[in-house]
């Protein structure tokens, strides 16, 4: 079966939505760090029975690496962005390759982030075809195809090059040929304020101008965030995000 995801809608309209936040930038720069956690019963999470390449993919049912948890329920793998800066206003951010490989049946790493531009490297470290589907995702829109590729054997390596985006862009990939549980998302930015929560779920954001800010946290099974914070120049800010399952 094809796992679906409601929860993406609300992070959609966040990223959409934060190109158009106003921010109010000063001289200097600082810092932004902070803790993402999970407060309550962590939801479940589906697993998948592999129909297909039982050989390399095993036939037992597999968990969905969709949450992570550290210590105190802290979230690995969130997506923690600064909203509002249009490309290239600030910053010195590189357009570093990022890779997606395919190893063992799932894509490796699941979450990571882009800067809009970037060289995309596609890779296959399986012995068996893996046929890979990437779709934007937009709030507006609905999803639209960017890519499919087939990638025919183990050592199997190409490189795209990303669109030049110019506002925050949430990229989904997934398996086209029956792999129904593979699944990752590159965040591709158009400015260096993004980073990853950690396996103790903190994160820091480094050379932030000062001035107010709103930042934005994303998880792929818990949903979005948004805060606004105050940096001031050449010094350090803590926010910290707590997602609940409360009803």
């Amino acid at each position: 079966m094809r796992l679906r995801k409601p929860i993406l809608l609300l992070m959609l309209a966040a990223l959409v939505a934060s190109i158009a936040t106003v921010l109010r930038a000063e001289n200097g720069r600082g810092t932004i760090s902070g803790t993402v956690r999970l407060v309550g019963p962590p939801p479940g999470i589906p697993t998948v029975l592999p129909q297909t390449d039982f050989d390399m993919c095993g036939s037992m049912a597999r968990p969905t690496q969709s949450l992570l948890l550290g210590s105190n329920q802290t979230v690995r793998n969130a997506i923690v962005y600064l909203a509002g800066y249009a490309q290239n206003m600030h910053g010195n951010g590189t357009n570093d390759a990022i890779v997606l490989d395919q190893r063992d049946c799932e894509f490796v790493p699941r979450i990571q982030i882009a800067r809009s531009g970037a060289p995309l490297i596609l890779k296959n470290s399986d012995p068996i075809l893996h046929v890979v589907r990437i779709d934007s995702m937009t709030a507006t829109n609905g999803p639209r195809m960017l890519l499919k590729a087939a990638t025919p054997y183990a050592g199997y390596e190409k490189i795209y090059q990303l669109a030049n985006f110019r506002e925050p862009m949430l990229l989904q990939v997934t398996s086209a040929n029956g792999h129904e549980w593979m699944a990752a998302y590159i965040a591709v930015l158009p400015h260096p304020w993004a980073a990853l929560t950690d396996e103790n779920g903190r994160f820091t954001l480094r050379n932030v101008p000062g001035g107010t800010h709103r930042i934005y946290v994303w998880h792929e099974a818990l949903g979005t965030m948004a805060r606004d914070v105050r940096v001031n120049s050449e010094g350090s800010t803590m926010v910290d995000f707590q997602f609940s399952t409360a009803h």
